[in-house]
């Protein structure tokens, strides 16, 4: 018997001493003390509100049969989603940054009932009426290993990013093509404009909700380009399921790419999206007055590789992209999401130690593209990379969301997760850094999967990245974030560069991050 089914059984015995005011639900999980994980099981009871000393009659067992019981008090989203579960899927709330809270299927109310399958947004999306294109990639294209002669000019955010975006943008000569999930800072548009008057410009470009720190939303941006720029511009609605200007859908949650090739030889490639945290207008390594801003801005890697033959790759997978997409688009509000992003608060990283600037490289060397929702492509090239590790695997990622119930679905998703466990259990110096939205739960869902959370994972407010380092010779560049979604479905990007000096660049950064930004500290659900 598993460990969740014991201790289930052991809450179903005693379930009516958790019927308690307040209490809203029971499960298996682990112990948090400080703010952090433990290694030891414990009876997970959430409230409502945490009462120190609550009246005679009201208070919980502190263990039951010798196992400890953990209070903990919900979030608004955790409150949601056990008392209105309906309500909660339908705010389709569909990944961590966007506010979903981990599900448990054990979970249970004190009377017995169990929120996390009518809470489930992903169901709620399912019943959006819109028929399902089926993914076709480019004619004659391949995802495989290119040996090839490149520049690369590294550089991560909040330290270098824009400068490096900007000089990348200012020298566009012909033809400029994007593919982006969010496009909504002020000083992005201004440079893009400039950048391609009078030139091709093609964009494909997914409709989210509102970025926090946007200057105006998507729409507003397209409509300013298009008013802008006239002919010169090619755009279309990436088609997602819940965008209501596309007609049909590929990509079920997002499409979430970050790629920009310019002039048919030089590609921008990156975990951040053209909006203000993960591209803010700040250069903290020439200005140190900038320093202050960076602590509330984003975590983003990035790279610039001039290499004709992979920008031809990536070039025609967007040029496709926008191609199918502009089939099944139609006319809608000028402005204007189609969700309300959830009211998230203004998070700051402790003070950066140091600011690096970016830095180029160059050679004969190894590039793999990598794009999802092609089969197999990413989860194939990542899960053999993760497994090639002999001494370090870094990874730093903005959350890892494990799929509700793992089935063949998604497979092999939950399969890189185990190979990082399996590289854990060899003996590597395995080390993984996420944000804030990595909540306690989620944290507990990884611990429950085999990962050593407890020594081997620390949370840094802001982190935004999408990167794997390998024995400090290899580097991951990407926008896939680790969910079912992520390296599974959704339209996303990346890179893997075999080349010990841009991984060495990279592993400087997450050096830097692991010791002075990040900590053994998470929020509860």
């Amino acid at each position: 018997m598993s460990d969740d089914s014991a201790l289930g059984h052991l809450i179903d015995e005693h379930l009516s001493e958790f019927d308690k005011p307040g209490v809203l639900s029971v499960r298996p999980g682990y112990r948090v003390r400080d703010d952090w994980l433990t290694g030891d099981r414990a009876i997970v009871v959430t409230v409502a509100h945490k009462v120190a000393d609550p009246p005679a009659g009201d208070a919980l067992p502190t263990q039951i049969d010798g196992t400890p019981v953990d209070v903990r008090q919900a979030s608004d989203r955790k409150r949601q989603e056990i008392q209105d579960p309906a309500g909660y899927a339908a705010g389709l709330r569909l990944a961590p940054d966007t506010g979903s809270v981990p599900h448990f299927p054990a979970e249970r109310t004190p009377t017995g009932a169990e929120p996390a399958a009518a809470a489930s947004a992903h169901a709620q999306l399912a019943k959006v009426p819109k028929p399902q294109l089926p993914y076709a990639a480019p004619l004659g294209m391949a995802l495989q290993p290119m040996d090839v002669d490149a520049t690369i000019q590294l550089s991560a955010s909040p330290d270098s990013g824009w400068t490096v975006l900007s000089s990348f943008l200012a020298a566009t000569k012909e033809s400029l093509t994007v593919g982006l999930y969010d496009f909504t800072s002020a000083h992005v548009l201004a440079a893009v404009r400039t950048a391609t008057a009078g030139k091709r410009f093609e964009l494909v470009l997914d409709h989210p909700p509102k970025n926090p720190t946007a200057d105006q939303t998507d729409a507003d941006t397209v409509a300013e380009l298009t008013d802008a720029l006239g002919a010169d511009l090619t755009h279309s609605w990436a088609l997602t399921r819940t965008d209501t200007l596309a007609t049909a859908w590929i990509y079920p949650t997002a499409y979430h790419i970050k790629v920009a090739v310019r002039d048919h030889a030089t590609v921008w490639l990156s975990s951040g999206n053209w909006n203000n945290s993960n591209q803010p207008a700040i250069d903290p390594v020439a200005n140190a007055a900038d320093a202050t801003e960076a602590r509330h801005r984003d975590r983003d890697w990035h790279v610039v590789i001039d290499s004709p033959e992979l920008a031809a790759v990536f070039e025609a997978y967007l040029r496709n992209d926008g191609t199918v997409a502009a089939a099944h688009n139609v006319a809608g509000p000028p402005v204007g999401p189609p969700l309300t992003p959830p009211p998230f608060g203004t998070t700051a990283t402790p003070a950066f130690r140091q600011f690096f600037a970016d830095h180029t490289v160059s050679g004969r060397m190894t590039v793999t593209p990598l794009l999802t929702p092609d089969p197999g492509v990413y989860v194939d090239a990542v899960k053999a990379l993760i497994a090639s590790a002999t001494t370090t695997l870094y990874l730093q990622f903005q959350y890892i969301e494990l799929p509700r119930q793992a089935d063949a679905t998604t497979a092999p998703f939950t399969d890189l997760v185990q190979a990082v466990v399996d590289r854990q259990q060899a003996g590597v110096d395995v080390r993984i850094i996420m944000s804030e939205f990595e909540t306690a739960g989620y944290l507990e869902q990884l611990q429950a999967a085999g990962l050593d959370v407890v020594h081997h994972v620390r949370i840094q407010n802001n982190v935004h990245n999408k990167g794997i380092l390998v024995d400090g010779n290899v580097v991951l560049v990407s926008s896939q974030n680790w969910s079912a979604d992520g390296t599974l479905h959704n339209r996303d990007a990346g890179v893997i560069l075999h080349h010990p000096a841009a991984a060495a660049y990279f592993q400087q950064i997450f050096l830097h991050d692991w010791t002075n930004l990040a900590r053994a500290k998470a929020v509860s659900d």
